[in-house]
């Protein structure tokens, strides 16, 4: 096992945000826990830099939720249970990442490497989230794949895509990413633009299964572990080809 230096900080910091999700009821009980299970692993594996890019995904996703809630009651469109995030949507969207700051921990992989899969599946993870969230809100067209051919769609349908939705998916990502390089965790601009691209693509690639019979079947907690295993897998095969910088 290999602790970070600043892992005490960080986990200082990880029961700090935990705490900050049940104030805020961002989530719930079993979801904050799950949440700090999460952070706690970073902070180890990663240090406390982890907890940035982290952080910008979890008050970033809570924030774009409760923005325009009424707006997206109305059209359909909203999380249920007030956006309140439980251990499922926890499981879901952050495994992948958990898992990348575990094997940081224990030294079973190159950190940085690590440390770029861990970035790209919270790019994607907040790409989502920010498209799902603002698509609604900004309006504009929607439209899809239905039986191999392109459709217009209603914001809130799995599967829809507008051109708003497309632009918050790109911010989001790149503040992701761009939060990670800031403090370190990845340690090139490259890096940086690896994880933005793979978060990006991968949540266009979620949504395109979403339009699908497949998609349908798995459902929103599948699609987001699709998601989460694109980003990262684009983000390892960018670095394979030497384009991360790093």
């Amino acid at each position: 096992m290999i602790l970070h230096p600043t892992a005490g900080a960080g986990a200082l910091w990880a029961l700090a945000g935990a705490a900050l999700i049940l104030l805020t009821r961002q989530g719930t009980r079993a979801g904050a826990l799950a949440g700090l299970v999460v952070a706690l692993l970073a902070a180890l594996g990663f240090g406390a830099a982890a907890l940035l890019p982290l952080a910008i995904f979890v008050l970033g996703s809570g924030l774009l939720t409760r923005v325009g809630r009424g707006r997206k009651e109305r059209m359909g469109a909203a999380e249920a249970d007030q956006g309140r995030r439980g251990a499922r949507h926890v499981a879901a969207k952050l495994s992948l990442p958990a898992a990348a700051a575990a094997l940081a921990l224990f030294g079973a992989a190159p950190e940085r490497a690590l440390a770029l899969v861990y970035v790209a599946s919270l790019a994607g993870a907040f790409a989502d989230t920010a498209a799902t969230e603002l698509g609604p809100v900004m309006g504009g067209p929607v439209f899809g794949f239905r039986g191999g051919r392109i459709a217009t769609f209603s914001h809130g349908v799995p599967g829809g895509m507008s051109a708003a939705g497309f632009l918050a998916s790109a911010a989001a990502a790149w503040a992701v990413a761009w939060g990670a390089w800031s403090v370190g965790l990845l340690d090139a601009a490259p890096a940086a633009g690896v994880a933005t691209a793979s978060g990006f693509l991968a949540s266009g690639l979620e949504s395109l299964l979403g339009g699908t019979a497949w998609g349908a079947r798995v459902g929103h907690f599948g699609r987001n572990v699709f998601l989460s295993v694109a980003s990262a897998g684009l983000a390892a095969s960018a670095r394979a080809l030497g384009w991360s910088g790093s």
